[in-house]
């Protein structure tokens, strides 16, 4: 049974920084998971090998609720406490198409363009870690 519920998220690492690509719904339901795989990226990394910056494409989520981007701050708030830089992508033409309160919470994270991240995004990926979650 397909549950109406769903990310995937999916890592590629690097030393310079991490990419986090999720697909699906950023929800109150899946935004925890988010969540937690940017905790695990933080902690279980040791620095100086932990990732100075993480990105999260958002570019195949395919809807979005206010309890979703309040976790994206989570994460935000999380990763900036540990000394990483977050930002989210992959909003480049949709966000007119979100609803006013989301595409508001989103005014306050820190957003690059899909140009922006092709200049910094790693160049070769030390390992691709795929998570599937429900």
């Amino acid at each position: 049974m397909h549950s109406t519920f769903e990310i995937q998220l999916a890592v590629e690492r690097s030393p310079r920084g991490h990419v986090v690509r999720a697909a699906g719904e950023l929800s109150a339901r899946t935004g925890g998971r988010l969540v937690g795989l940017v905790d695990k990226l933080i902690a279980h990394t040791p620095r100086p090998a932990g990732p100075r910056a993480l990105v999260i494409d958002l570019a195949q989520i395919r809807s979005f609720d206010t309890d979703g981007v309040d976790a994206l701050r989570r994460a935000h708030g999380r990763a900036g406490s540990a000394g990483v830089g977050l930002c989210v992508t992959g909003l480049d033409g949709r966000r007119t198409l979100l609803p006013h309160d989301v595409d508001g919470m989103l005014d306050r994270l820190p957003v690059v363009g899909a140009t922006e991240l092709t200049a910094t995004q790693p160049e070769k990926p030390r390992r691709h870690l795929a998570v599937a979650t429900a």
